[in-house]
């Protein structure tokens, strides 16, 4: 029986199903439905449906955003990846796939490479009333987030729009740079916002290097195509 169908027969029968652990993700079904052990970790509490896939609609983006002429130097360590400039990055799917800090924390480390690591480097994932604990900008010219569900900490990251030119996702990594910008005037100097947040963002393995905030095996969202601020936000 697949984890989906174990889910729903515990609906049926009005059992709870089990809550959400680091599990081997040989024995997960990942975003993609697909049941191939490659590493990708879903929470177990995410509503399924028989394919496996979670319910919801692409994410569209009506029109970019008028971010702060912030920025300078762009960055160069997988920075196609980073910045959906790659191939592959049109072909990332837009439905978000809700998630926690601490499921995307457990998956084995798979940074490095010169090609997106599947599914989770082709996943947009959604982090639903997270804490936005740290802010700043980097040398790289991204907005760089420590987000917290009370426990785990990971990494988001908003590029400078200049420095993802044709970008797959350029209108929305305008309107999540703007979102932040209406808000609070970013430096390089660390700021400590304390606030609710909801984000959308496409997994990213980096390295370790010390970075602040970072999850064990450095799992970031890279880049955050929406952000909200507020309890039960609804980005858009």
């Amino acid at each position: 029986m697949s984890f989906a169908s174990l889910c729903l027969a515990l609906a049926a029968c009005g059992t709870s199903a089990p809550s959400h652990s680091a599990v081997d993700a040989s024995t997960v079904v990942p975003a993609d439905g697909q049941r191939n052990g490659s590493n990708v970790l879903v929470d177990a509490a995410m509503p399924m449906i028989d394919s496996g896939t979670p319910p919801g609609t692409p994410i569209t983006c009506p029109g970019p955003g008028n971010p702060k002429n912030n920025g300078g130097s762009c960055g160069s360590e997988r920075w196609n990846i980073k910045t959906g400039t790659d191939s592959q990055a049109p072909h990332v799917s837009l439905v978000p796939q809700p998630n926690t800090i601490g499921a995307l924390a457990a998956l084995p480390a798979a940074g490095g490479g010169t090609t997106r690591e599947m599914p989770t480097e082709s996943t947009l994932w959604e982090l639903k009333n997270v804490t936005l604990t740290e802010l700043k900008e980097e040398s790289d010219s991204d907005y760089h987030l420590v987000i917290s569900d009370g426990t785990h900490t990971m990494i988001a990251e908003v590029p400078y729009p200049s420095c993802a030119t044709n970008s797959a996702w350029s209108c929305f990594i305008s309107r999540s740079r703007s979102e932040i910008d209406a808000r609070y005037t970013v430096t390089t100097s660390p700021q400590y916002p304390a606030a609710t947040v909801t984000l959308r963002g496409v997994g990213f393995f980096d390295f370790l290097h010390s970075q602040t905030g970072v999850a064990p095996n450095a799992i970031e969202l890279h880049p955050v195509l929406q952000i909200c601020f507020g309890a039960n936000c609804t980005p858009s």
